[in-house]
């Protein structure tokens, strides 16, 4: 039974926040430990060293390397294999949509740690004594908007990579002519052993990688408005429950021997009042400061998810025969439903928002 501790103690140290842990404290980590697991991994969480430390130095290094291969070594070959093919209309489509992608990748990065002071300030909101749960009735509330924010983000991000595996295996399909996306660079012939096989292996990382580094810019936003919309169901039972909430506060003030109820019940009944006015104003608050770290990456995402979406219809339009490629019309279907559902996402999370208020 030690033993067995021991390895599950271990074995957790490997794993997301919350895997093997137990739920019944609902620590506001939960809402987005998945998240910040996979920023680790990639080298993409912001740096808490200090900057004369080697940890800071190796943490920059390893997060500029993955950047390298996810983002810029790929968005490089795509263009110059671009301005290689001009004359055909799939072609550049596919290039512009897979490079759109990958760009605004970075671009999330980008923003991503140019608001660290506003993301850094969301999490201590999660924190804060206002939104901690108090009443046996709040507990499932927040329960259920965990499990919410970790679903999406988890089920998201593995139909991503399951999708990118469709791209990944499609050069089998193809006797290995083609590589799963269409790049070149100068100098070098891409389809040349032993490059070829430098190249597909890769593929083979770096584009599960941006999907999971992708997936957790999209999801993490929808984390902040499932915590936001969990507080404001708890407000609204708590508005609901003035003279219950009043009466058991003043019988737990009575059993702790307190007052022993010598208070009136307009007393408690104004205290249960007074924390719901500060809990609606830390409510406000939050939603404010979520508008302001994410309100720039979301309007350029729906634009970009727009133009990709047309990217890709024009590239089915473009193929001749489909049926003779089964496995590009699986990819694009694909690649077109989980543009789709990024774009359904970040809607439906935000209306839903608006729907509370």
């Amino acid at each position: 039974m030690e033993s067995r501790r021991n390895c599950w103690s271990i074995l957790g140290k490997f794993l997301p926040y919350g895997v093997l842990e137990s739920w019944d404290d609902l620590n506001p980590r939960l809402y987005l430990a998945v998240h910040i697991y996979w920023l680790k991994f990639f080298g993409m969480w912001f740096n808490k060293h200090s900057l004369w430390s080697p940890q800071y130095w190796l943490q920059m290094l390893y997060g500029a390397v993955v950047l390298f291969l996810t983002c810029i070594l790929p968005t490089f070959g795509e263009v110059y294999y671009l301005l290689q093919h001009t004359d055909d209309v799939g072609d550049i489509a596919e290039g512009l949509y897979l490079f759109l992608s990958e760009i605004y990748t970075f671009f999330k990065i980008s923003v991503f740690w140019w608001n660290k002071a506003a993301i850094l300030s969301l999490l201590r909101y999660l924190h804060c004594p206002e939104f901690h749960a108090t009443e046996p009735e709040h507990w499932p509330v927040l329960r259920r908007r965990i499990a919410t924010a970790r679903f999406v983000m988890t089920y998201y991000s593995t139909m991503c990579v399951g999708a990118v595996s469709v791209g990944i295996i499609m050069p089998l399909t193809e006797n290995f002519e083609i590589l799963p996306t269409n790049v070149e660079y100068p100098y070098i012939d891409v389809y040349r052993s032993p490059i070829y096989w430098i190249m597909y292996l890769h593929h083979v990382y770096y584009k599960p990688a941006v999907c999971i580094i992708d997936g957790v810019m999209d999801t993490m936003l929808a984390a902040f408005i499932a915590s936001a919309i969990g507080q404001i169901e708890i407000l609204a039972f708590n508005l609901q429950n003035f003279d219950m909430l009043a009466e058991r506060r003043r019988r737990r003030e009575a059993d702790a021997g307190g007052a022993g109820g010598a208070p009136s019940d307009d007393y408690y009944v104004m205290a249960v009042l007074k924390d719901c006015i500060k809990h609606h104003n830390i409510i406000i608050s939050y939603v404010a400061l979520i508008e302001r770290a994410f309100s720039l990456a979301s309007v350029l995402q729906l634009m970009l998810s727009a133009m990709v979406l047309c990217l890709v219809g024009v590239q089915f339009l473009s193929i001749e025969n489909p049926a003779s490629h089964p496995m590009q019309i699986m990819w694009m279907v694909i690649y077109l439903s989980c543009m789709l559902i990024e774009v359904f996402i970040l809607c439906w999370f935000g209306d839903h928002l608006i729907g509370k208020v």
